[in-house]
């Protein structure tokens, strides 16, 4: 059972004796919240989601009540308290009967759940934190080091947390440049010059919609919100990556989201989008919606060898399109079933969605190549030439074991080795040992592996490496000294792994 959805069912009860506008501004977001805190718990997590839960239904209507008590006459505002209640509205009925209610509904709830998780309940983990989604490496201070920039994500009650800009003091040494960035959860970042001045800018994929972060040239960021709303109730993850898409010398962003959903009886699908740059950092909608698939990640290349970047998406959990056949009752009866239970079985959602290949025209307009590639959750995508016949191949993270698409230079995939098995978030391809051919580090929820490569394509496992559940890593030479290192963080501290030169690396103290 999807646990959020009756938990969302049950907030959204309650949520009526509130005004509209706190309705709709609330409703929404804790669905994205109970959506999130349970996917990060895991199958084994909904004890935890069940006591944020209380814990916020208890804040809102606790709150309400309170002011009700206290403010009978005047207007509703919203009250500062756990679960953000607002003052109800005169009129709306005798608070004590609804707190009991309250009780009732609430009782129903952990007894529901509790049959539901079986075996499983209390298999949970309880933190609250903030987590690091991404690191994006540039020298944004133009000081010919690479420094790191920190897409923040939230776990429990603080919603929010800024993106960090952290600065390279050589040799590694890094410092927190002290900037607050973004104005909601971030998930990914891609690093470049986007209007044109000669300095790193920053695109970020956030919650708020699609932030552009202008670097003045001291490393110091100017912040622009492209795209709020619609483009954020599509995409409830956002990923980014720059290139010159139409051939006119300047960057353009794509952009993947995962993974869309039904809202009041309505499919919103969720889908990819080319954002073209005017040559000074302004960006548009090219107007093209690009599949209609959850994409976790998109890698960009010339694929086909013409001269073009063309796109090779990462595809994840993806919304089932609604059976036309059935008649209009029997497709709404579907959906309050899923809304109010969260059945699995209304096929809302397959996880298992292929990745596929768009190739582009040259003015920015591209095309689905019609394949199929995989049958995995996949998360990350990187490309690099492998296996030295000079195409682009292709190495995916999977939620299960990761794997490796060998181009024939016309854009077709073909796979190749599969790799390790655990979940992976990230991947990077990079020369680690010296020897001339792009070799793997793979970054999973608490631990990394590097992976080295023979010069055909084929790898062999190296060393592993852990951190922090919410850490995140990234790959460069952060130490100056031409080798290939790995950079890890959270948002109060990170780790540096140095590299040997062959394939291994310490961790600095």
């Amino acid at each position: 059972m999807n646990g959020y959805r009756a938990l969302t069912w049950v907030y959204r009860c309650f949520l009526h004796l509130f005004s509209p506008h706190f309705q709709q501004e609330f409703a929404d977001e804790m669905e994205d919240v109970f959506k999130e805190r349970l996917e990060l718990a895991g199958a084994n997590g909904r004890l935890a989601l069940l006591a944020f839960f209380l814990r916020e239904l208890t804040g809102l209507v606790g709150g309400g009540i309170q002011q009700r008590v206290y403010t009978w006459q005047t207007r509703p505002l919203l009250a500062v308290s756990t679960g953000g209640g607002m003052t109800m509205p005169k009129g709306s009925g005798r608070p004590w009967r609804w707190a009991g209610y309250s009780f009732l509904a609430l009782l129903s709830l952990v007894a529901l759940l509790t049959l539901q998780t079986g075996r499983h309940l209390w298999y949970v983990t309880l933190d609250e934190t903030y987590d690091v989604r991404h690191v994006a490496m540039g020298d944004v201070n133009g000081d010919g080091r690479l420094d790191a920039f920190l897409s923040v994500g939230s776990i429990g009650d603080g919603y929010w947390r800024a993106d960090r800009v952290l600065l390279n003091g050589g040799d590694g040494r890094f410092t927190d440049s002290g900037q607050e960035l973004g104005e909601w959860r971030s998930f990914a970042a891609a690093l470049g010059d986007i209007n044109s001045d000669g300095d790193i800018d920053i695109l970020s994929g956030s919650y708020s919609g699609l932030m552009y972060y202008q670097n003045d040239g001291s490393g110091a960021f100017v912040t622009t919100i492209y795209a709020p709303g619609d483009f954020v109730h599509r995409s409830s993850h956002l990923n980014v990556a720059l290139a010159d898409l139409d051939g006119d010398g300047s960057l353009d962003a794509f952009t993947t989201g995962c993974c869309g959903w039904i809202s009041q009886g309505v499919r919103y699908p969720a889908y990819s989008e080319v954002w073209l740059n005017d040559g000074a950092g302004g960006l548009r909608r090219s107007g093209q919606r690009i599949g209609q698939t959850g994409s976790n990640a998109v890698a960009l290349g010339d694929l086909n060898g013409d001269g073009t970047i063309d796109a090779f998406l990462a595809n994840g959990r993806t919304i089932h399109e609604q059976d036309a056949s059935l008649p209009a009752i029997a497709r709404f009866r579907q959906w309050w079933r899923a809304v109010a239970w969260g059945i699995v079985a209304e096929n809302i959602y397959t996880f298992n969605t292929p990745n596929t290949v768009w190739l582009n025209d040259g003015q920015a307009k591209f095309s689905d190549s019609g394949q199929q590639l995989g049958q995995a959750e996949s998360m990350a995508a990187a490309l690099g030439d492998v296996n030295g016949d000079g195409f682009l191949d292709a190495v995916v993270g999977n939620n299960g074991a990761d794997e490796v698409w060998l181009n024939d230079g016309q854009g077709n995939f073909s796979r190749g080795q599969r790799l390790g098995r655990e979940l992976t978030w990230s991947v990077y391809l990079a020369d680690l040992d010296g020897d001339g051919d792009l070799d793997l580090v793979v970054g999973g929820e608490s631990n990394g592996r590097v992976w080295l490569n023979d010069g055909t394509g084929h790898f062999r496992r190296g060393q592993g490496f852990g951190y922090g559940r919410y850490q995140s890593i990234a790959v460069g030479d952060v130490t100056g000294d031409g080798i290939v290192d790995i950079f890890v963080a959270d948002v109060e501290s990170y780790q540096v792994w140095r590299g040997v030169g062959d394939g291994r690396f310490t961790a600095d103290p």
